[in-house]
């Protein structure tokens, strides 16, 4: 088996996002959640993924993008995180190997990092503004 390449072109970053979508829309977890945002803001959500990507990876420049879509709102729960930086690096691993490639999963580590440490857990109730 060929070893697999490294991202390094506008075109890979377009099979990566592709890749994770496919994984994403059957996820039990996430699907539901990208389905809906697809369904209102197709195609943004891919064109904004890829410019972030585009920008972190390939050094492109801008302060286009972002590592979700747009209108893409997860709950505050670190479940639905985890479970995208899940997908996100088996797409990754899945098409690509090479320094950029382990540079894209950093990033998406640092990225569920991120969210996590800035968004608390919220419960239901807490949403509804009941008291526990």
């Amino acid at each position: 088996m060929p070893a697999l390449p490294d991202i390094r072109t506008e075109a890979d970053i377009t099979t990566l996002i592709n890749a994770f979508y496919a994984k994403v829309f059957p996820d039990e977890l996430l699907g539901p959640i990208f389905s809906a945002d697809v369904q209102i803001h197709w195609p943004q959500p891919f064109y904004t993924m890829g410019a972030f990507w585009k920008r972190v990876l390939l050094n492109t420049g801008g302060n286009d993008g972002w590592p979700f879509p747009g209108g893409l709102v997860l709950p505050n729960t670190g479940e639905y995180f985890r479970r995208w930086q899940q997908l996100f690096l088996a797409a990754v691993e899945d098409n690509f190997t090479g320094p950029i490639a382990e540079a894209a999963k950093e990033r998406a580590q640092e990225i569920v990092q991120m969210f996590e440490n800035k968004r608390p857990p919220r419960t239901l109730s807490s949403l509804l503004g009941l008291c526990q």
